[in-house]
């Protein structure tokens, strides 16, 4: 059977090719981890998308009360989702798949359409393409282009960007189904042009609720309607004025919908949580928009990330670069209409790029960039770039051959940019790496690496995103964070560390007052950790933990009563925990009790790993501190010597190393380690001036040359 010299059985096979094609390019995807906002939607934060039953009032209460109630069937589907696959991804990532699938076959119905419209096939018209199979293929090879491009990986591999390939998929129908509505009407078939127009307004509100960005279809509709079906006919002012105010109604009352009452107010308290204000972002998304241009001409995988660190451009001319972007984008546009006449579908191609980019890429107060706002803008340019190597090139094979090549490296690609998906640990070092300086994937990455246990690298993680960090709110967290990480590695002192950095950078839950108050009790700071839980208290008295923690505390300072009777009861208690055996050492080297804080400092550094910094060596210079006292100079020498090679930056073991060398009489050494330790940034000077073991020196030129060094760095 013929269908208009492009047969059925070619459709079907184009459909097959374009199904397929999807399919391998993300056949590495359904085993991807949730990522970024995937935890806050539908893991960590958003209990009511969290549905037990598949029911009217469950629907309900996750439409109500969802972190995405905006994107209502988005969030339905995420909910059904959840209810049939709980935190396993593979099913999230089978729905993904399938949207993006079915959303190429109906641009590629769209587009078969588009051709068959009165511009594009009258004798006049320049775009015309003399057979409908011509229109299949170019519609074919478009939508293959566009299906495999590596830039749809942020809309389909990302869960809950759903919302953008369902926006864009019933956006597309929406044109589809008004395209057929027209020609119906044309042909007379008035109950099947009835049908399609209600099933345009339906599939229209659908991606409205799918994502706000979908409230520009109103006027790509009417844009559609005169390029293609009017041929652009000057309009009736009574249709201008109807389409104008359908369209008006459409888009301020999505506006309404999404922004309230007052949507000046609404956009600009929106700035409040960004580092740029509204002009900012306008004149750096000519910039932005210059980028996503060269990401779908070039969308190598080393290119693409999730989280990007651009510079937003603070005025006129921040950098050069925003006036070359802002002059290409207004030569673009004034392409686009000087062209329309003649060069009537590049014309559209171009608008419809500008148009959808127009809501997240103008004045709304979002973050600057994300390469899944380029799905729906990006059809276009692929239909564009397709048509005119047609075009331009007069052997048709060849044609197909080197748009099938593209697309098959672009299907590479996407399978390589997919990698990057294979763990949240993997995919937050490929942000982090290509965003050096950018504090935000290097806290991702370090929560994913504690998640996994890999606490040091958590850590390590954590410590270089402050280097980056310039917002005490982030900031503050990010030394919450270290702490939790600390603890789990055992490493108390530096836990309670970093939970007062926390407190100090004004983050006063009561979770940071609980978690230092735990840090406390685990060094044997029992009072420490009494103030911190009624702290925790304070902020929330009804936190239910500090509660419990403190009702112990309070049993076990009643049971115990004497400091050394409570520690030594810690220490039976947590026989691994070498902070309260340090803690019990101080107490009886206090007392003068050298011989038992010598014991217990040997037993804190056979429970000590080396890496345990900060800890070990306090004990290593406690323990070198109490052999000294004991006579044991061989053995206090060896402890500093170890303490010397483990810290050396550190002060305090060379000047120790000095005084034991000054007392045995090797001058040379003393000197050598004094030097060291000043140079390492001693300055005592009293300590200097009364130390009895320089009492042999202290007359020599060369150590008042070195107490001038000290009394002039301690004056700094």
């Amino acid at each position: 059977m013929r269908i208009s010299n492009c047969n059925l059985c070619q459709k079907i096979a184009f459909v097959g090719i374009i199904m397929v094609a999807g399919l391998f390019s993300y056949a590495n995807t359904f085993d991807a981890p949730f990522v970024f906002d995937d935890y806050n939607i539908i893991v960590k934060n958003n209990p009511h998308l969290q549905i037990k039953e598949l029911s009217i009032a469950s629907l309900k209460g996750a439409l109500a009360r969802s972190y995405g109630k905006d994107r209502p069937l988005a969030t339905i589907t995420l909910a059904v989702n959840y209810y049939f696959c709980q935190k396993e991804t593979f099913g999230y990532h089978l729905v993904n798949v399938g949207v993006h699938l079915l959303t190429g076959v109906v641009l590629f119905f769209f587009l078969l359409v588009t051709f068959k419209t009165p511009a594009l096939t009258s004798d006049t018209a320049f775009d015309k393409i003399q057979a409908d199979s011509a229109a299949a293929w170019i519609s074919f090879l478009a939508v293959l282009i566009w299906l495999v491009h590596p830039l749809q990986t942020n809309a389909v591999t990302y869960i809950v960007q759903r919302m953008t390939s369902l926006a864009a998929l019933f956006y597309v129908f929406s044109l589809l189904a008004y395209a057929h509505a027209r020609m119906s009407v044309r042909a007379g078939r008035t109950a099947l042009a009835a049908a399609l127009f209600a099933g345009s307004l339906v599939s229209g509100l659908c991606a409205v609720l799918s994502k706000e960005n979908a409230a520009t279809l109103p006027v790509f509709i009417l844009l559609y309607e005169w390029f293609f079906l009017q041929n652009l006919r000057p309009i009736r002012i009574k249709y201008l004025i109807a389409g104008g105010l359908l369209g008006a109604v459409f888009f301020f009352g999505a506006a309404y919908i999404f922004l309230g009452a007052h949507p000046i107010e609404r956009i600009l308290a929106e700035y409040h949580q960004w580092n740029f204000t509204l002009p900012e972002r306008v004149m750096t998304e000519f910039r932005v928009i210059a980028l996503y241009i060269s990401l779908i001409f070039f969308p190598f995988p080393g290119r693409l990330m999730m989280d990007y660190d651009y510079p937003i451009s603070r005025f006129v001319a921040d950098p050069q670069t925003m006036i070359i972007s802002l002059a290409m984008l207004i030569l673009l546009l004034g392409a686009a209409v000087y062209g329309a006449k003649k060069r009537r579908l590049l014309s559209f191609c171009i608008l419809w790029f500008l148009g959808n980019l127009a809501i997240e890429s103008s004045i709304i107060g979002i973050e600057i960039i994300y390469e899944h706002r380029l799905y729906l803008p990006s059809m276009m340019i692929c239909l564009g770039v397709v048509y005119s190597v047609w075009h331009r090139v007069q052997q048709k094979k060849l044609a197909v051959l080197a748009l099938f090549l593209i697309a098959l490296i672009l299907g590479f690609w996407t399978y390589q940019r997919n990698q990057a998906w294979s763990s949240d640990i993997v995919f937050w070092k490929d942000c982090a790496v290509k965003s050096p300086q950018y504090a935000r994937p290097m806290q991702n990455l370090a929560y994913s690496l504690y998640q996994k246990g890999e606490n040091a690298q958590a850590v390590l993680w954590y410590r270089k995103s402050l280097d980056y960090d310039r917002r005490p709110i982030t900031s503050s967290v990010t030394w919450y964070n270290i702490g939790l990480a600390n603890s789990k590695m055992g490493y108390h002192r530096e836990a309670a560390a970093a939970y007062q950095q926390a407190l100090a950078l004004n983050y006063r839950a009561p979770k940071v007052f609980y978690q230092l108050a735990s840090e406390s009790f685990k060094t044997g700071e029992l009072e420490a950790a009494a103030n911190n839980y009624r702290q925790a208290l304070e902020q929330d008295s009804t936190y239910l933990p500090a509660k419990k923690e403190l009702e112990k505390l309070k049993r076990f300072w009643g049971d115990c009563r004497v400091r050394e009777v409570c520690l030594k009861k810690l220490c039976d208690d947590y026989p691994e925990n070498p902070d309260l055996r340090f803690r019990l050492g101080n107490y009886y080297e206090q007392k003068g009790d050298i011989r038992q804080a010598a014991v217990l400092y040997q037993e804190a550094l056979w429970l000590l790993p080396e890496s345990d910094r900060e800890i070990y060596l306090m004990a290593l210079g406690r323990l070198a501190g109490c052999r000294l006292m004991e006579g044991d100079v061989d053995q206090a020498l060896s402890l500093n010597s170890q303490g010397a090679r483990l810290a050396p930056q550190q002060d305090e073991f060379p000047y120790e190393l000095a005084g034991i060398y000054f007392f045995r009489g090797d001058t040379d050494s003393g000197y050598a380690w004094l030097e060291k330790s000043i140079d390492n940034g001693f300055k005592s000077l009293q300590r200097l001036e009364t130390d009895s073991r320089f009492d042999g020196v202290r007359h020599q030129e060369r150590f008042e040359e070195l107490k001038i060094r000290v009394r002039d760095f301690s004056r700094q």
